[in-house]
């Protein structure tokens, strides 16, 4: 059994103009950040002589833009080696959607795994130069300008300050899968899953408007050993124990659900098309009930940072669990 280490960090701010986050903010941010940080230590700036594809960049492999935004299995990886779609190695937990007001405040969330924990200043000072730019429909006029306050790095029953009155304190705090999973114990009865983020989830090969539980875990088993074969200790289940848990859940019910249909449409920078329309979406929450054991309920502990579903890194797929 592999493990994954990751910290979550809690970030403060202060809107310096008007904001308006009603749409996607988790897309805002993601796109807005991954901006800020490939200008932050990207190479290719025009006269360097540096190639713009990162893919012909002789630096990509030691790039912290790279490392973070083109994913790619690691030289000698034994399995999921032909995976195309690699999970990055962060998270964001958006702010809340709404339009925000010059000198109100708001809050939003990351998580950083594995050694992109290493790399965290450099997400603070993209984070603090998107504050001076925008994060906002309407940057380019000025609007989502914000001053970042604080941040906090969280851990279980305790916090610690790592940026305030612009100085940067390294005390990342560290958790990890197995002390998650030593901290769980068997549950018998109700849970609720409570999607806070618009969530995507396909189960045989049709995306769900209400996912069973066997299909909930299945997308969160595959997200948690691809991360942790590629930024952990290896891989924290293999095939047969995988099946083993997925078996667990065929006794697990859906027994209420309060779910919305949720429509979007994104730009693809790299694919350069516009507005495209994604797959559906749903928001809600679902209520399952049976028996769940201490790695089933280890597992969704982990899936609060790591998120579940397509475009988990944009902030959808976040979630909350209430046991009864």
């Amino acid at each position: 059994m592999g493990d994954i280490v990751l910290s979550h960090f809690d970030v403060r701010v202060s809107f310096e103009s008007d904001a308006d986050l009603a749409r996607w903010p988790g897309d805002v941010l993601r796109s807005g950040f991954g901006a800020h940080l490939r200008a932050l230590v990207c190479a290719a700036r025009p006269g360097s002589g540096a190639p713009r594809d990162c893919t012909d960049c002789q630096l990509a492999g030691v790039c912290i833009y790279d490392f973070f935004y083109n994913s790619r299995p690691p030289d000698g990886a034994k399995v999921l080696r032909k995976q195309r779609d690699i999970p990055r190695p962060f998270v964001f937990d958006p702010p809340l959607p709404g339009r925000y007001s010059a000198g109100s405040t708001a809050g939003f969330g990351f998580t950083l795994i594995g050694r992109g924990i290493d790399h965290m200043p450099y997400f603070l000072v993209a984070l603090r130069n998107l504050g001076e730019s925008g994060m906002s429909r309407g940057y380019r006029r000025g609007y989502g300008r914000f001053t970042m306050e604080s941040v906090d790095s969280i851990g279980y029953g305790t916090r610690a300050n790592i940026f305030s009155g612009g100085r940067v304190f390294n005390r990342a705090i560290r958790l990890s899968y197995r002390d998650m999973l030593r901290g769980s114990v068997d549950h018998r009865g109700e849970l609720t899953i409570r999607f806070l983020t618009p969530v995507q989830i396909k189960e045989n090969e049709q995306f769900a408007a209400i996912p069973t539980f066997r299909g909930l875990i299945s997308r969160l088993l595959f997200r948690a050993n691809a991360l942790a074969e590629f930024y952990g200790s290896g891989m924290l289940y293999d095939n047969e124990s995988v099946l083993s848990l997925l078996g667990e859940c065929r006794s697990v019910t859906v027994t209420g659900a309060r779910i919305q249909d949720v429509r979007a449409k994104r730009y693809f920078h790299r694919q350069r098309i516009k507005m495209h329309t994604l797959p559906p979406f749903f928001k809600g929450e679902v209520t399952y009930t049976g028996e769940f054991s201490r790695e089933i309920m280890a597992l969704l502990e982990l899936g609060r940072f790591i998120h579940v579903g397509k475009l988990a890194t944009f902030g959808n797929g976040l979630y909350e669990v209430v046991v009864r």
